[in-house]
């Protein structure tokens, strides 16, 4: 078995183990102290008293029934006290199952206590889809964080084995089942620059170590945060204002990035009245980096970063 999916299985054992953890001990305490308070008053074996408290639990006695009032009532509590524990984690074992069928909230909540070095989502709008489409392509791990229960987007993400936690981002709680703690980066999509930076702040109090990126609509603001929290952030504005003029202009883009700060777009721009210019020229002249040449009706033998002294 690969060591990832071994690591992955002993987070599964840790969340079952914490998950049951209240009538693990009910039950413990019961066969440990009750074989103590059976051997001090039966005079048996330690070993002997904590079988017969285990057996009783069930309604199993091996023991013959006490003299005295108090090892008697022993006999009738215990059994009480055991098979309710018993209950109480066949029932959290019968809805952790039926979850794990119907995909509800608490399956999906242990899934993302499984997860490690993974990247947390907050916000399932088209833009949090989109970044969560990226990023499962990168063939990472990812957990998203989204107020809205009835977003057609989460289904999809669900489908896709994306744990996908309902709940405000700004929660400290639900940053936390998250997995924040244990996460390369948190990601803020969310249309709320309020709730954007409150959830910036809370993931870096959880994981000082965290990278943050968040979405900002105020160009203002974007830049202040970037600057006084260094926490990187990008202005939505700032980032489609200029794909809007390339577009308006008859420019194809094809891609945008950021780069130290500025904006970077790939745009193909037809070019018919530079024959004579090279690509050197081409590039001085007009403040731009050429990364692909192919002349026109061509389908093959294009130049990427072609040289320049090409024509």
């Amino acid at each position: 078995m690969p060591a990832r999916s071994a690591a992955k299985l002993a987070r599964y054992a840790l969340y079952i183990q914490k998950e049951f953890r209240s009538p693990l001990a009910v039950f413990g305490g019961l066969v440990l102290v009750g074989g103590l308070l059976f051997s001090r008053t039966l005079g048996l074996p330690y070993g002997k008293a904590c079988w017969g408290v285990f057996m009783l639990i069930f309604v199993q006695p091996v023991l013959e029934f006490p003299d005295r009032w108090y090892t008697q009532a022993l006999f009738f509590l215990i059994p009480i006290a055991g098979l309710g524990a018993v209950a109480d984690s066949v029932v959290r074992l019968g809805y952790l199952i039926f979850s794990s069928k119907r995909k509800l909230q608490e399956w999906w909540i242990m899934e993302a206590s499984t997860c490690r070095d993974h990247f947390v989502l907050c916000g399932l709008g088209r833009v949090g889809y989109r970044i969560a489409r990226e990023l499962l392509a990168l063939k990472e791990s990812v957990v998203v964080i989204e107020k809205n229960r009835e977003s057609a987007l989460v289904e999809e993400m669900q489908d896709a084995g994306v744990p996908v936690l309902f709940g405000e981002a700004r929660l400290r709680k639900n940053l936390e089942l998250a997995g924040v703690a244990h996460a390369r980066a948190v990601i803020l999509a969310t249309d709320d620059d309020l709730a954007n930076l409150d959830a910036a702040l809370t993931a870096r109090e959880l994981n000082p170590a965290i990278r943050v990126v968040m979405r900002l609509f105020d160009d203002t603001l974007a830049t202040k945060v970037a600057t006084s929290f260094n926490l990187p952030a990008i202005s939505t504005s700032q980032v489609s204002a200029p794909a809007f003029v390339a577009a308006a202009t008859g420019r194809s883009v094809m891609q945008s990035f950021q780069l130290d700060g500025r904006t970077i777009h790939v745009v193909d721009v037809p070019v018919d009245r530079l024959a004579a210019r090279t690509i050197a020229q081409v590039q001085s002249e007009f403040d731009v980096s050429v990364v692909l040449h192919k002349g026109s009706g061509e389908s093959a033998g294009h130049f990427v970063f072609p040289a320049n002294d090409r024509m």
